[in-house]
């Protein structure tokens, strides 16, 4: 209102300014014009005011701003826009004092710029505070205050008007900017390589880079932007920067996005793998390219993933070799190609069977892995060697014909005598059952090759194999003699005991000689057993005895493995059953048992009394004797017990 009334005040002194001007210049048309004219000019000024009073207060509550009218800290006429803005009601505002509804963070800061527009050392200022709600939230605003009573204001008491814009909107978008620009920062500080922005050129001349820079490449991000230090040209792999500049240069001209893979060199001289997915960024015609933007992520590990995964599909594990499936690959290219002649060597390790049943599988790998040292050695350059199966190899020789596979083949078999020559009694020999085929002709394919190859390995095998078991038995019982108590002497004692007691019960020439070949291999079973077990000098653990039980059960399996051997597995399956059923590993009883079984259990059990061990001394034989009447019955077959204590007696006498 006090707004209102100055203007009308001001109004009022101009429209009488008017009127003297106007009488000055007529006083000499005389007294009864004057007259005349007063009361028109009255009504005339009366009506004018209420028109200025009316446009006056619908512009000041029509205002798309805030706007208040304020003596000293108090507002006196606030619009509805201001009252909007504050969140409150105008009656409850007027009077009261602004400071009452300062944000306390703003408020120092506010009174300062007030004193000074107080003391009139401004006319007006802007100030972006915030206001408090009555719901306890607050307004953002930017204010402006502006003097409008220069003239008779008093300190402390100066009128000035206060226009309020709500900022509230513009705050919030602020904060959504500053949160995405956090979100972003987070986001490129997170990924797993480097963001960048560059000039199209060929010194990739980078205008930003995220922290990532200094994971990926070693530098630091102020030495690669605008090519401080050095440029990012320089971090590629010389053989690669045309390549992949030249890709650069041809997906931008095609506007599209790229993807590209090549190497690059770190600060710390490490080579890198890396991923670049980007695009081009252009001007607003859309034909200059103004920037590259992208993300290089370092995909070194995953290279070596995938390599490693080619490697296994084209790869055997076991010995590097290639696999059946690049093999198979190999020999349809050569039979699409027509090409001849063309030769298949394959290659069978005699006896890997019984290799892995008494040393177990890793002794068998072992050998295999060995086996393709020595054929790949033997390979020319042109050959493919690869492994096709378990113990079986395949070597492909194009333009070969039969009289150069026959060669090669030879070559193999006089690596293997040189290799076996090397190793000692106790390892295992190299025997190779060999075969060759060859395509002479392009109306032959590679599968005529591979029968009469496969042909040739069968019958080596017939041939070669018997002998070679036998080296390997030797070389089993060697093992088990060194490494254990199993002695050469102990074996003898043991067949003099079951000669003795097999004679007493008029066994034929065939079984003497089945019980001569068992009484020597039947503990061939614990050459898969760790030395520290066989040896140990104290009691065994049950862990170790359920180890050690397993041992008639593998030595079954290596018998089973050896055809000269497969006569004399049962007997060695069941040497450690007991005449009550109280053994293993089967628990059979009685005659169940067979006999060889029970006349051994007789005899090494007399034989290991009677004899010094780690764990405790030798008995007499008189006391082993004892033992072996007492358990008659319950662990041995009480018939065999009787023959040797009768031939004990007899040696006596």
């Amino acid at each position: 209102m006090l707004a209102q009334n100055n203007s009308a005040t001001a109004l009022h002194y101009n429209i009488n300014r008017g009127d003297a001007f106007m009488g000055q210049q007529t006083e000499d048309r005389g007294h009864s014009c004057r007259n005349i004219a007063k009361p028109a000019r009255k009504m005339l000024r009366k009506k004018k005011v209420r028109h200025d009073d009316a446009l006056f207060r619908a512009a000041f509550q029509q205002a798309p701003v805030g706007i208040a009218l304020a003596e000293g800290f108090h507002f006196l006429e606030v619009n509805e826009e201001f009252a909007r803005i504050l969140g409150r009601t105008k009656d409850s505002l007027k009077g009261s004092s602004w400071v009452d509804i300062t944000h306390p963070d703003d408020l120092e800061q506010d009174l300062d710029l007030f004193e000074s527009f107080l003391r009139k050392e401004t006319s007006e200022y802007t100030f972006e505070k915030r206001f408090l709600k009555p719901d306890g939230s607050f307004a953002s605003a930017m204010m402006r205050i502006t003097d409008i009573d220069t003239e008779n204001a008093k300190r402390g008491c100066r009128r000035h008007l206060c226009t309020l814009r709500d900022i509230r909107e513009q705050k919030e978008a602020e904060k959504q900017l500053r949160e995405s620009e956090r979100s972003k920062r987070v986001l490129l500080s997170n990924l797993p390589g480097m963001a960048y922005r560059c000039d199209f050129d060929r010194l990739w001349t980078m205008r930003y880079l995220s922290e990532g820079c200094m994971e990926l490449t070693g530098y630091e991000p102020e030495d690669l932007l605008n090519n401080h230090t050095i440029a990012y040209r320089d971090v590629i792999l010389p053989e690669s920067r045309d390549t992949v500049w030249e890709e650069f240069k041809h997906t931008v001209e095609r506007k599209v996005p790229f993807r590209f893979e090549y190497e690059i060199l770190t600060a710390q001289k490490t080579r890198k793998w890396v991923m670049e997915i980007g695009r081009g960024i252009f001007d607003e015609s859309g034909e200059q390219v103004i920037a590259l933007e992208g993300i290089i992520i370092d995909i070194t590990e995953s290279k070596r993933r995938l390599d490693r995964i080619r490697y296994m599909y084209t790869h055997d594990y076991v010995t590097g070799l290639y696999n059946r499936n690049k093999y198979e690959r190999e020999k349809a290219i050569l039979e699409s190609k027509s090409i001849c002649p063309v030769s298949v060597i394959m290659a069978d390790i005699n006896g890997i069977r019984l290799i892995n049943d008494a040393f177990g599988h890793e002794e068998g790998d072992r050998m295999i892995a060995q086996t393709a040292r020595i054929l790949k050695e033997c390979c020319r350059v042109s050959d493919l060697a690869a492994r096709t199966g378990g113990d079986d190899f395949c070597i492909l020789l194009p333009k070969t014909d039969r009289i150069t596979a026959y060669q090669r083949m030879q070559v193999i078999r006089e690596a293997c005598v040189r290799y076996n020559a090397t190793i000692s009694n106790t390892d295992l020999q190299i025997n190779l059952a060999l075969g060759f085929g060859t395509v002479d002709h392009p109306d032959q394919n590679l599968r005529d090759a591979e029968k009469e190859a496969e042909d040739y390995v069968n019958k080596n095998k017939l041939f070669q194999g018997k002998s070679y078991h036998s080296a390997i038995l030797s070389s089993i019982t060697a093992t088990l003699h060194e490494h254990s108590q199993e002695t050469e002497a102990h074996a003898q004692r043991l067949w003099n005991i079951c000669q003795n007691i097999g004679e007493r019960l008029q066994l034929s020439q065939q079984s003497m000689e089945d019980l001569h070949l068992f009484s020597r291999l039947h503990d061939v079973g614990k050459v898969g057993v760790d030395d520290g077990i066989l040896n140990k000098p104290g009691k065994l653990t049950p862990e170790e005895w359920r180890v050690m039980e397993k041992h008639p059960e593998v030595g079954y399996r290596i018998a089973m493995s050896a055809p000269e051997l497969a006569g004399i597995a049962e007997y060695i399956l069941c040497h450690h059953e007991r005449w009550d059923g109280s053994g293993y590993p089967l628990g059979k009883a009685g005659d169940d048992i067979p006999l060889f079984s029970r006349i051994l259990a007789v005899a090494d059990a007399y034989d290991a009394m009677t004899t010094d061990r780690v764990y405790r001394d030798s008995l007499s034989k008189e006391e082993a004797l004892k033992e072996i009447m007492t358990h008659a019955g319950t662990q041995f077959d009480p018939h065999i017990a009787d023959i040797f204590i009768e031939i004990i007696e007899d040696d006596k006498g």
